[in-house]
C-alpha cells in the first residue's frame, strides 16, 4: 500500500507543471508477482486507495491477479514515459518500464531504478530517457526458499540485512550469504552504470545506504506519470 501521500511534482519534462483534466478519481494498480498495490490520484496527489469507487483504473500487470474491469494497461493501452531500447522490447515487464519511467522523471537525466521484491531488478535509463535494460536476480525470500527446498538439511530463514559476513551458526550463515549476495549484486552493478539511483520494493529500506533515494511506490508513480504524459500528447 501507499504509505504517505506525496506531491508528484513535474510531468512530461515540464518543471512544476501539475495538470490533470481527466476523471476526478484515477485509480492506479500494480499487479505484481506476489502482491497487488493500489492508489488513487485525485489530481494533485497519489494517495492510499480507500476502497471507494474510482472513475478509471490504470495499471501495470506481471502477475495473475484479476484487474478491475476496464483497466488501461501500461504497454498495451498507453506507452511508458521512457523509450524502450531493449534488444527484445516485448519481453520487458511493464513493472520495469514503470520503474524506469518514474526514476527518469525524478532524475531528469541518467538514472538507475533498483527494485527489491520477489525479484531484484536493476533498470538503467540513459540521459535521453531510453530504457537500456539491466539485471534480474532472485529476491531475498526467493533465495532463502531455494536454499531450503534444494537442500536436505538447510532451514528456511527469514532474510534480513546483515553486514557481518561471518555466520556463527547455520541460520546466521544463510542470512549473511543472502544479504551479502544481494548487496554485492547491487554494488557491482551500480559501478557499471551512471546516474541517480532509486531503490524501491519491500526490502529496499533495509539497503537504503546503497541508493540515493528510496521511493516506496515507484511503480505506481511510473504508471501514473506515463499515463498522464501519454494523455497530454
Amino acid at each position: 500500500m501507499v504509505g504517505v501521500s506525496y506531491p508528484l511534482g513535474a510531468f512530461c519534462q515540464t518543471p512544476n507543471a501539475l495538470w490533470y483534466n481527466g476523471p476526478v478519481r484515477l485509480g492506479v494498480i500494480e499487479i505484481g508477482n506476489t502482491r497487488v498495490h493500489r492508489a488513487v490520484f485525485d489530481g494533485t496527489r497519489l494517495r492510499p486507495h480507500d476502497g471507494r469507487p474510482v472513475d478509471l483504473w490504470i495499471g501495470a500487470r506481471v502477475g495473475r491477479a484479476p484487474l478491475p474491469r476496464g483497466t488501461l494497461l501500461l504497454g498495451r493501452d498507453f506507452p511508458p514515459l521512457v523509450r524502450n531500447r531493449a534488444l527484445r522490447p516485448r519481453t520487458v515487464g511493464a513493472d520495469r518500464l514503470a520503474l524506469a519511467s518514474a526514476a527518469w522523471a525524478r532524475a531528469g537525466g541518467p538514472c538507475v531504478a533498483v527494485s527489491m521484491g520477489t525479484a531484484i531488478t536493476v533498470n538503467v535509463v540513459n540521459a535521453r530517457g531510453e530504457f537500456l535494460g539491466g539485471l534480474i536476480a532472485p529476491g531475498l525470500r526467493m533465495m532463502a526458499r531455494a536454499l531450503h527446498e534444494g537442500t536436505a538439511l538447510l532451514p528456511e530463514v527469514h532474510p534480513v540485512r546483515r553486514k557481518e559476513a561471518l555466520g556463527r551458526h547455520t541460520r546466521e550463515a544463510i542470512a549473511s550469504g543472502i544479504s551479502l549476495a544481494a548487496e554485492g549484486l547491487i554494488r557491482l552493478s551500480l559501478r557499471r552504470f551512471r546516474g541517480r539511483v532509486f531503490g524501491t520494493g519491500g526490502d529496499a529500506p533495509a539497503f537504503a545506504d546503497l541508493f540515493d533515494e528510496v521511493v516506496p511506490d515507484l511503480v505506481l508513480e511510473g504508471i501514473l506519470r506515463s499515463y498522464l504524459c501519454s494523455s497530454r500528447s
